[in-house]
C-alpha cells in the first residue's frame, strides 16, 4: 500500500510541476482574451518585460526567460526524483543556496556591468534552481502522503 501511496504522490507532484510550465507556455496557441488572462495571472510572479521574455510566432510567454528555467527545471524535477529515490534530504539547506547562487551571479554580474546576461544564461541559472525545488516538492509531497497514513 505504500509503495501505492508513493506512486500517487509522485503522479500529483509531477501533475502540479508541469501546470505552471504548460500555461506559461499557452499564449502563442490560444485566442487574444486568453493570453490577457494568462498574462495576468503569471504577472504577479514575473515581471514579463517583452525584451528579457520568448516569444513564440511573435507572440510573448507568460512569463520571462529566467521563470521559463524555473518551470522546466521544476517540472523535471519530479522525474529526477525517481533516480535519487534513496536521497534522504541530508544538505537540503546548502543545495537550495547553492541553486540559488549562480541566479544571483548571473543577475549581480550583469547589473554591475561585468557580465553580460544572455536569455540561455538566465534560463539555465533558473532552471538549477528549479530542478532542485521540483525534486524538494515531489520528495515531500512523497513523504507527507507516507508519513498521513
Amino acid at each position: 500500500m505504500t509503495q501505492h501511496i508513493r506512486w500517487w504522490a509522485w503522479g500529483l507532484s509531477l501533475a502540479a510541476m508541469f501546470t505552471p510550465l504548460i500555461l506559461a507556455l499557452l499564449p502563442p496557441w490560444v485566442s487574444a482574451p486568453w493570453q490577457i488572462v494568462l498574462m495576468q495571472a503569471f504577472d504577479p510572479l514575473c515581471h514579463q518585460i517583452t525584451e528579457r521574455s520568448p516569444h513564440i510566432h511573435g507572440v510573448q510567454l507568460a512569463v520571462c526567460h529566467r521563470c521559463i528555467g524555473v518551470y522546466l527545471g521544476l517540472a523535471a524535477g519530479p522525474v529526477l526524483m525517481l533516480f535519487l529515490r534513496s536521497w534522504n534530504g541530508v544538505g537540503t539547506r546548502k543545495l537550495i543556496a547553492l541553486s540559488l547562487l549562480p541566479l544571483f551571479v548571473d543577475w549581480g554580474l550583469g547589473i554591475v556591468g561585468l557580465w553580460a546576461n544572455t536569455p540561455v544564461s538566465r534560463m539555465v541559472t533558473g532552471a538549477m534552481f528549479g530542478l532542485l525545488a521540483g525534486v524538494l516538492v515531489a520528495r515531500g509531497m512523497a513523504l507527507r502522503c507516507i508519513l498521513r497514513k
